[in-house]
């Protein structure tokens, strides 16, 4: 395992990763702190179709002696790249908080999580793979083997910069497969670091390639090389029903995971303190930057009044600050553009005169926006129908669980939700009627772990699920094998 580089490959623009080689590209981009728009956080090469055609090159010559490793060493591979993170912590974390404004406590987090997964991936690689069946012919064997899919090209989006990639790069990798990398730009640096895990992990050259650069001018590229076996994607549904059409009349896996409009329902039996403080956490640390974050609030009206006092004290003692202070628990948006659209929400509640529970409804300052929740808002209006991605939350009152449940599947979303109750028979009706892939009972919307699957439903979802045991099943393809003894002396 080799040392890891004295200086930071974003200092010279050297960011794209092919074939076990760093170079530049033609051009670059600048990226800068989101807590302090005025400073420089890096330089990065910006690809070139020509750049992702050598990265499919580098995949597609490397992937056949990758998957005739044993599982065994290819699971020694992931134990050592989550090593290479599990050491660096902090010099990873504070790269996450510099591209994107993540609390640094949370940016901890989120590295361990990804150490975490990958650990998880090497054990899940020496699980049993295959079936026997009984066959209806005595001198007949019957059995399944998997084998990789091939190529892979997953985009990742810049709110986990770390989490996410490792979810497709772990299992994709482990699994026997080669992989095309597209990260946000705005994740940039800390997708360099992750290439250096592996690449300090020993992970033979071409198994991972990294292209940095703008998404739509390398879309045609990526998804059009007639090499790719399967696509891996979180981000917009914009983006997503772009990737589904590019691919759509070629034998092209995807896997999609994109938008959210997740609710969480407080019935008046619920311990409302708690219920407020699981739905301040999941609706405002990350300033609200996450796919599973909550945006409404269904409350039963007779215990409204309480759980909005609650609520309102929770989300006015969370510390907005600094992401490099240990105390703060908010820190700005992850860029100018992201802080601007949820200035735009901001001014249609002012505009149709929503109620302020919390926070202050005021326009951006910088890439910080204050956390907010607010209460009379038409269900019709934007600000229930689409997805912020930013600390504002939504509240509405309701009477009882039968109404809370056509508001909340009323959205074409269907990625999380939550019921707060202490009534069994409630919270399985919730789980059975809900239209969600994540489903919460008594906790918040946010939170995932890498041993079980993962997914949304509607248009939050392909229908696809990753991690846990789902990804051998999206990332391997199976065969049958009837194995038929000869006759004796035949």
């Amino acid at each position: 395992m080799s040392s890891a580089p004295v200086a930071p490959r974003w200092d010279g623009g050297q960011t794209i990763f092919v074939d076990g080689s760093w170079i530049g590209g033609a051009a670059t981009y600048e990226r800068f702190d989101p807590s302090d728009t005025s400073r420089s956080t890096g330089r990065y090469a910006a690809a070139t179709p020509e750049d992702v055609g050598r990265a499919y090159d580098a995949a597609s010559a490397a992937q056949p002696s990758w998957a005739a490793r044993t599982a065994v060493e290819r699971g020694e591979v992931l134990t050592a790249a989550a090593e290479v993170l599990a050491r660096d912590l902090e010099r990873a974390a504070r790269r996450l908080t510099a591209d994107i404004g993540k609390p640094i406590r949370d940016a901890r987090g989120e590295v361990l999580r990804a150490v975490a997964t990958l650990r998880y991936y090497a054990g899940e690689l020496l699980q049993p793979s295959g079936q026997n069946y009984p066959s209806a012919a005595a001198d007949t064997m019957l059995m399944t083997v998997e084998q990789p899919l091939g190529i892979i090209c997953a985009i990742t989006p810049w709110n986990f910069p770390a989490a996410i990639p490792i979810f497709k790069l772990a299992p994709a990798i482990g699994f026997g497969n080669a992989v095309v990398w597209k990260p946000a730009e705005a994740a940039s640096g800390s997708a360099v670091l992750l290439a250096e895990a592996f690449e300090q992990a020993g992970l033979p050259a071409g198994v991972l390639n990294l292209v940095t650069g703008r998404g739509s001018e390398l879309s045609a590229a990526l998804m059009g090389d007639q090499r790719l076996r399967g696509v891996t994607f979180t981000g917009s549904n914009a983006v997503g029903a772009s990737i589904r059409q590019a691919v759509a009349d070629r034998n092209v896996r995807v896997q999609l995971e994109m938008g959210g409009k997740n609710p969480a329902i407080v019935l008046r039996d619920a311990d409302l303190r708690d219920a407020a403080n699981q739905v301040t956490r999941a609706a405002m640390i990350a300033a609200g930057q996450r796919c599973t974050a909550t945006s409404r609030v269904y409350v039963d009206r007779p215990v409204a009044e309480e759980f909005l006092a609650y609520l309102r004290e929770a989300v006015e003692s969370l510390v907005v600050g600094d992401p490099f202070d240990e105390t703060t628990d908010v820190g700005p948006l992850a860029s100018d553009a992201q802080a601007a659209t949820v200035g735009e929400y901001l001014e249609i509640a002012a505009r149709e005169h929503a109620t302020i529970v919390a926070g202050d409804g005021a326009a951006p300052i910088g890439c910080f926006v204050r956390p907010t929740v607010l209460a009379n808002v038409d269900p019709d209006s934007r600000l229930v129908r689409e997805e912020i991605f930013g600390p504002v939350l939504v509240v509405e009152e309701v009477d009882g669980l039968d109404a809370a449940l056509e508001r909340a599947n009323s959205s074409e979303y269907g990625l999380a939700s939550a019921v707060f109750t202490r009534d069994l028979g409630a919270a399985l009706e919730f789980v059975r009627r809900t239209e969600s892939g994540l489903v919460c009972v008594n906790r918040e919307t946010t939170g995932i772990e890498s041993h079980v699957p993962f997914g949304g439903m509607k248009a939050s979802s392909s229908l696809s699920r990753e991690l846990g045991k789902a990804a051998r099943d999206f990332f391997t393809v199976s065969k049958t094998v009837y194995m038929r003894v000869p006759p004796a002396g035949g």
